[in-house]
């Protein structure tokens, strides 16, 4: 059992003698003893917290190490023949099975490790897996699994709730996660993870009101919820031409690449600011408790004392520290740089001389939606501001492929390559983000 299925399961155990003791003095006041144990339970609760956030941090900041392999790996990988793997399992889409012999070698080594990560993970799917190894070369953690699920109580009533291998050193979805806004502008990652991961959601607990010497004293009661990442897919496909199974590794590997990496990282960043979480991850904008600034009744452009308000929202909550940054997309980017910082000057809110947005730099993405609806408006965007490492993301195992082919991609002699990535994410502590979702930037 790890540290962090320790800590959670303490978390769960204090929560539950809380809930306990509540429900024994609902209908009349604490006794001093219980008082008492009230108020050391709630430090307990928030100490159990604050240890769990070091050890998650600690696990990111481990797992953004670059991988490290052995020998018999690096041999595995350099002699890895995609193309040899996509035609075994074009053969078996074509139904094309018989006299076709298991793949051997580097490429039963590679994909079995797949397969095994798979089952760690607690994956489930059709068709090949790719492990982590194969797909983040350029910078993934090493090869330790981190196995971060709970098995105790976690939750009671009161919880709310490659180009060729021998000449390339690039992953087959570097280019993803190098490309990725969220992480870089200093989001939480974790890697490698196995099932569910349970995580404290820091929210403001109800604050003590004013009371005479005498007045019985307010019960403050910690407010966290738990915040639950587990693996969901991301997924992304290319159709796949009989000429182009034919071409060599390095050009496959290279199409693939780019594809995959497009189609994935729309899905993903669209997700990270406006996910539902249901099949997603959970987005910033739909999260209870973020701080909000709003334009006007049907939107408005956005001005320096909308950006400052941004600021103000997450600073009224004490949150004002950490990875900082704005984020909105290139619509507003534009406005920005047209909009006068101070009227009647030539003064601006965004200049290219030094990149940053009063003071903070800002990170753009077309992921971030300009078709939100405010009034009679449908074409507002959305700015976020905050401490983005206060919004964690997870990964499961590398990617696993499947190739299908219907009537459509028969009569067209293609196949089609379905790809899954597995995902999830949301904000650990809402007040350190704040949005404004009515800017108008056209």
């Amino acid at each position: 059992m790890n540290r962090h299925k320790q800590l959670i399961e303490q978390r769960g155990a204090k929560f539950k003698e809380l809930d306990t003791l509540r429900t024994g003095a609902e209908k009349r006041q604490y006794t001093a003893e219980e008082s008492k144990k009230f108020d050391d339970l709630c430090k307990d609760i928030e100490a159990i917290d604050s240890d769990i956030q070091r050890e998650v941090r600690a696990a990111a900041i481990a797992g953004a190490k670059p991988i490290e392999l052995g020998k018999d790996e690096r041999n595995a990988i350099e002699k890895f023949d995609f193309n040899k793997v996509l035609n075994h399992m074009h053969r078996s889409a074509r139904g094309a099975t018989a006299g076709l012999s298991p793949l051997d070698g580097a490429e039963k080594d590679i994909l079995t490790e797949g397969e095994k990560e798979a089952r760690e993970a607690g994956l489930q799917g059709g068709g090949i897996y790719l492990p982590r190894m194969f797909v983040r070369r350029g910078g993934a953690p090493g090869r330790e699994h981190r196995d971060m699920t709970a098995t105790g109580t976690t939750s009671t009533s009161l919880d709310q709730g490659g180009m060729t291998i021998a000449t390339s050193k690039v992953g087959l979805l570097d280019d993803f996660f190098n490309a990725s806004i969220m992480r870089a502008a200093g989001a939480t990652v974790l890697e490698g993870l196995v099932g569910k991961l349970d995580l404290p959601r820091l929210v403001a607990g109800s604050a003590p009101g004013k009371k005479t010497e005498n007045a019985n004293a307010d019960e403050v009661t910690p407010t966290t919820a738990m915040l639950s990442l587990q693996a969901k897919r991301l997924p992304a496909y290319i159709d796949i031409s009989e000429s182009l199974l034919m071409q060599s590794s390095v050009a496959i590997e290279a199409i693939l690449r780019t594809h995959l990496t497009n189609q994935m990282l729309a899905v993903q960043e669209t997700a990270f600011f406006h996910g539902n979480g249901t099949s997603e991850a959970y987005g910033i904008a739909g999260t209870s408790g973020i701080g909000s600034v709003a334009g006007g009744t049907d939107g408005a452009a956005p001005t320096l004392a909308h950006i400052v308000g941004l600021e103000t929202a997450v600073d009224t909550s004490n949150a004002l520290l950490g990875n900082l940054h704005y984020a909105s997309n290139g619509q507003i980017r534009g406005k920005l740089k047209q909009t006068p910082k101070v009227s009647s000057t030539d003064s601006r809110m965004l200049l290219d001389d030094n990149g940053l947005l009063n003071g903070y730099t800002p990170f753009f993405t077309n992921a971030i939606s300009r078709t939100l609806a405010k009034g009679s408006s449908n074409v507002a965007s959305a700015i976020f501001f905050g401490n983005f490492a206060d919004y964690y993301v997870g990964y499961w195992g590398g990617i696993s492929l499947e190739m299908v082919r219907d009537k459509s991609n028969a009569i067209a002699g293609l196949y089609t390559l379905v790809a899954s990535g597995y995902y999830d994410g949301g904000v650990v502590r809402p007040k350190s983000f704040a949005a404004m979702l009515d800017a108008l930037g056209a």
